[in-house]
């Protein structure tokens, strides 16, 4: 469960319902003054809370249990319902942005409460278990397309109550192994649109879901998949010391034990370009450039054993392009900045869908960028902030403009104006 927005609704819901604190003892708890308590209690959705208090707030939330989960929901959907739709279009100006932003806090309020207050079935079927593997395909799909940060709501609260039946209803065995496939598969998208969203706590809480739930249910497959997403998350944290690479690579070492002797296939493609990540970070070069050379071999084998159409849907990312791109990056951490320019140029776009194609060019702009191509940053930076702008949204995405938002200081007024627009909005959610 995550707030995208602390205003006084979310922050009395989380002190007088969940907690059912005075402002005194949740100002005790939180290590604040009770006047900060009463301000943010006044917070409106065009001035939350922001900064250090929403991330203290985060924690707090984080720390309830399911009984205090369940009173903050209501609290909140009992008062976005009361208020109606006006309350949430007088936060909202006329451009095309925050018409879209609009839209999703409309969706918010009306969906998510009917999700969180749907009756459990008495018995998980293989039916249920179905149009949960459904639900999750679906969002694995619009993923592609919107990016992480307008989905993660949902996917969590989805996830919550799956999580919610599996604990309160009756199956038989092949019933629940499916349901907990299926909910272990939701856990997982749900820690990457964390991760795609910049909220790595909650990545991390959903990746442990998502490895125990594959447990439970005996799918090495879904292990391998946690495995993979969380070793990525890790190499991106280290290289700004919020990790540890060598923790990636034992979750990379973990995932390659569990698919010895499958057969030619993506899965050992991106095994070997996520080991070459974690050597990049490390700037072992050895380890680097035989980890990216295993994983072109392997993609080659791919090609030949296993067509896209025939491998899961998790797997069929994996191209040329993929790979490529995070051969570049390697490089650039190794310190190679024009290599990985050069390489990060030659990326063929066409092969991916609109998110990562996005990703892809803000990963050439920062690479532009490091190299002191002020121009070609420009032109590619924008053409990404375009699209963040308009359909796009991911906050990792903006995060690799970082770079060139500090090259274009004093040289484009525009980029850094929308750039730090963006960043203020979460990319608009």
């Amino acid at each position: 469960m995550i707030v995208n927005r602390w205003t006084g609704v979310e922050v009395k819901a989380l002190r007088m319902a969940a907690l059912r604190m005075t402002q005194d003892e949740f100002a005790a708890q939180v290590g604040y003054e009770p006047p900060t308590i009463r301000k943010w209690e006044k917070a409106t959705a065009s001035r939350p809370v922001r900064g250090k208090s929403a991330q203290d707030l985060d924690s707090e939330l984080a720390r309830l249990n399911d009984q205090q989960a369940q009173r903050f929901r209501a609290a909140v959907a009992d008062d976005s319902l009361t208020m109606g739709a006006p309350h949430i279009a007088r936060e909202v100006e006329g451009d095309e942005v925050k018409r879209r932003e609009f839209g999703v806090l409309l969706g918010t309020a009306i969906v998510l409460p009917a999700v969180n207050s749907a009756p459990f079935p008495s018995r998980i079927g293989i039916a249920d278990a179905q149009r949960l593997a459904a639900n999750v395909e679906d969002i694995a799909q619009r993923e592609q397309i919107v990016g992480g940060t307008a989905l993660v709501q949902t996917a969590v609260d989805e996830l919550e109550r799956a999580k919610a039946v599996l604990e309160t209803c009756a199956f038989e065995e092949q019933a629940g192994k499916a349901f907990m496939r299926a909910a272990g598969e939701l856990a997982t998208i749900a820690g990457w649109l964390a991760y795609d969203s910049e909220m790595h706590p909650l990545a991390r809480r959903c990746y442990a879901d998502a490895f125990a739930l594959a447990n439970q249910a005996g799918d090495e497959e879904l292990t391998v998949h946690v495995c993979l997403n969380a070793a990525h998350q890790a190499t991106t944290l280290s290289r700004s010391g919020q990790a540890n690479p060598h923790r990636a690579l034992g979750l990379i070492g973990r995932a390659q034990d569990l698919s010895r002797g499958r057969p030619p296939g993506r899965v050992h493609a991106l095994m070997a370009i996520r080991e070459a990540q974690a050597y990049g970070v490390l700037g072992d070069r050895t380890g680097f450039g035989k980890a990216v050379a295993t994983a072109w071999r392997e993609l080659d084998f791919a090609f030949e054993h296993e067509s896209s159409g025939e491998c899961p849907r998790w797997l069929q990312f994996v191209t040329t392009t993929e790979i490529r791109c995070h051969e570049a990056r390697g490089i650039g951490d190794l310190g190679d900045l024009a290599k990985a320019a050069t390489l990060s140029a030659g990326l063929a776009l066409e092969q991916a869908g609109a998110r990562n194609a996005a990703n892809y060019r803000a990963g050439w702009a920062a690479a532009l960028a490091n190299v002191g191509d002020i121009e070609g940053a420009a032109d590619q930076g924008l053409s990404v902030i375009t699209d963040l702008e308009r359909e796009i949204s991911s906050t990792r995405t903006l995060k690799l403009l970082a770079p060139v938002r500090d090259a274009l200081q004093g040289y484009s007024d525009e980029f850094r104006q929308r750039f730090d627009e963006l960043e203020r909005r979460g990319t608009t959610v």
